[in-house]
């Protein structure tokens, strides 16, 4: 295994220091992470021949995510995560102004994922420990402040990556607020279950347990409907690989010859930790698997890369290098009084659990 070296993270940034955290499970299973933007940079699995592999991607240093055109690798996306429609919402007969730095606006109009420098561009507060079941654990906590990126109120929040003993991670997220405000977050790691970022993940089976998805315009804004895609290119209630339906079309979530950026409605939520979403590469025999709580999980192909960004071992992140599956709640959700709140108020708790499993198969 070739591990990120603490010397490549090791800076200060507006006054805090920037660190590197190394997790190992009893199976010789590595997770490491960084307390800038409380990102998870890598995981090093073994396929079916016992190749050991990092399946996600990312940067050897911390300029590389500095500096990347992709700006959310593994990163912690919030205060809310998706688009906030116009970059304005009205919480309790207030109406906010947010940020506007999503560049599908034309020209910038939307907010996104926090804004310009919302949750993934923050150091975070960050310490080891194991908890009782002897595994290691990472927490980052971070306040962001009334006012910031346009958000009312104080919010404290903390995130713990777990490394379980059955080669998982599990996020346990949670936070607190001092005034009401609107709350979620997700995730935002790319994998590649080949291990080899120079092949693309056209040819990962994917299974999401999801008959319906969050409408979107062509600039990925929830219209306020849920629709059914049963039956449709965006179906994958039962395995097929990303690229066997590439080329069809679907209005806001699949473009054609590029991939998909799909806001899915999970079957049968009801807020316990469910199965959400499988994914297979079949010449490495490895396996993810991906539980939540949340009834959301957007799946993107990173059909975005250009080969701008270089990552780990040279190699060049093209259209494809890597997917997403973030489970969140739904986008766009203050602006639709018919999608679950995202609102928390002071004394409440916001909460969200997910976990990634890898496997063999």
């Amino acid at each position: 295994m070739e591990l990120l070296k603490e010397e490549n993270f090791r800076r200060s940034i507006k006054g805090s220091e920037v660190k590197l955290f190394t997790l190992q499970n009893k199976h010789g299973c590595v997770a490491q992470f960084t307390n800038y933007g409380a990102r998870w940079l890598s995981m090093w699995t073994p396929d079916k021949n016992n190749r050991w592999a990092d399946v996600v991607l990312g940067f050897e240093n911390l300029d590389g995510y500095l500096d990347a055109k992709e700006k959310y690798y593994s990163a912690i996306v919030g205060r809310v995560c998706g688009r906030i429609n116009k970059g304005t919402f009205e919480l309790e007969g207030v109406k906010y102004e947010l940020t506007k730095n999503d560049i599908f606006g034309n020209p910038l109009k939307n907010h996104l994922h926090g804004g310009f420098d919302g949750f993934s561009f923050q150091v975070w507060d960050g310490a080891t420990l194991v908890n009782n079941r002897g595994e290691e654990v990472v927490a980052f906590k971070y306040l962001s402040k009334d006012g910031e990126e346009g958000y009312p109120g104080n919010i404290e929040v903390t995130v713990m990556y777990t490394l379980g003993n059955d080669n998982s991670i599990r996020i346990n997220y949670s936070a607190h607020a001092d005034k009401a405000t609107i709350v979620n977050l997700t995730n935002h790691a790319y994998f590649n279950l080949h291990g080899d970022m120079n092949k693309n993940v056209l040819d990962h089976f994917v299974c999401i347990r999801s008959e319906n998805s969050v409408e979107c315009d062509d600039e990925l804004i929830p219209t306020g409907n849920i629709i059914s895609i049963k039956d449709t290119a965006l179906d994958f209630t039962r395995p097929l690989t990303i690229g066997s339906r590439i080329d069809e079309s679907f209005p806001g979530q699949l473009f054609p010859g590029k991939g998909y950026v799909v806001s899915y409605v999970l079957n049968n939520y009801d807020s316990a930790l469910q199965l959400a979403a499988t994914v297979e590469e079949k010449e490495t025999g490895r396996m993810m698997e991906v539980y939540t709580d949340q009834q959301g999980i957007q799946f993107y192909n990173a059909w975005l890369f250009d080969g701008t960004d270089v990552g780990k071992g040279g190699q060049r992140y093209l259209s494809s290098s890597g997917l997403a599956l973030e489970a969140q709640g739904f986008p766009d959700a203050p602006n639709h009084y018919q999608f679950p709140s995202i609102e928390i108020l002071p004394g409440e708790e916001y909460k969200q659990t997910t976990v990634y499993r890898f496997l063999i198969r």
